[in-house]
């Protein structure tokens, strides 16, 4: 059954914001779902909410995208020096596949984990203080230009913990790139850069299944509502958090984690 277009909406406004924010994009779907009996989204919106988020994130990084393919090919195929863009780039590459293979590996224990709340609880308090702490005494003023092949793979790997429901995606590589002395904004901009081929890759996989099994019947508007409100409020995100790094730091990302895990404790109690 294809969900209705009004929480399709919301669903991805709200996809959006936290798959860049680091304060867990399962977690308030999850809430959500529950709190309005909407239903868990099928395969379809799944694969809509990820088109958003890729959209979103390609579109803001669009020129810094392309400078960095086209100082990578001039490096492979026309045998230049490395530049400071490629030289990112090849270090995307190299973070990227820890987390391509553990998402292969795990996909089927992430799937299981998705029914233990009391671990998105647990994982919301927990990965809070550590993106608080790592913020507060891990972060630095480094560049990716200065570092190496060691910070980039730290970030892939850690990435892959995101595969728990509640660890976030973008808070877990920028609490690694802020342990290993990075900038805010270098951070920031390195867990961003880093989602276009991981959430990519994501979408392509759930398409591949898609196109088996099939879009359900009346699936295609909420489809097209989710992945479109997904990618506007994706878009703002990231350039209301890379703004916000001008001045301030994370601490009230990390503290309202804190807070949501509370809350949804006292739900897990009181509701049973």
């Amino acid at each position: 059954m294809s969900m209705g277009i009004l929480p399709a909406v919301v669903l991805g406004l709200v996809q959006g914001v936290t798959e860049f924010w680091p304060i867990s994009s399962s977690a308030h779907l999850a809430l959500l779902i529950y709190l309005f009996g909407w239903g868990k989204p099928d395969l379809s919106f799944t694969v809509a909410l990820h088109l958003g988020t890729w959209v979103a994130v390609v579109w803001y990084y669009r020129r810094r995208l392309a400078s960095i393919v086209s100082a990578c090919w001039k490096v492979v195929g026309e045998r230049e020096r490395v530049s400071a863009e490629a030289r990112l780039g090849f270090l995307l590459l190299l973070a990227t596949f820890p987390g391509v293979i553990l998402g292969a590996v795990f996909a089927e224990s992430s799937e299981m984990m998705e029914g233990m709340p009391l671990l998105l609880v647990f994982s919301l308090a927990l990965f809070g203080l550590v993106l608080w702490a790592t913020d507060r005494w891990g972060g630095g003023l480094r560049r990716w230009r200065d570092a190496g092949w060691r910070e980039a793979l730290a970030v892939g790997v850690a990435q892959g913990l995101a595969l728990i429901p509640g660890v976030s995606r973008s808070g877990i590589t920028i609490s690694t790139a802020r342990a290993a002395g990075m900038d805010r904004k270098e951070a920031a901009d390195f867990a961003f850069l880093l989602s276009v081929p991981i959430i990519g890759a994501a979408a392509a996989y759930e398409a591949l299944q898609l196109v088996r099994e099939g879009v359900p019947t009346g699936g295609i508007w909420p489809m097209a509502a989710g992945c479109a409100s997904a990618a506007f409020s994706g878009y703002l995100a990231i350039g209301l958090l890379l703004s916000r790094l001008k001045t301030h730091s994370f601490k009230p990302y990390a503290v309202y984690r804190i807070v949501l895990a509370a809350f949804l404790l006292v739900i897990l109690v009181v509701l049973g």
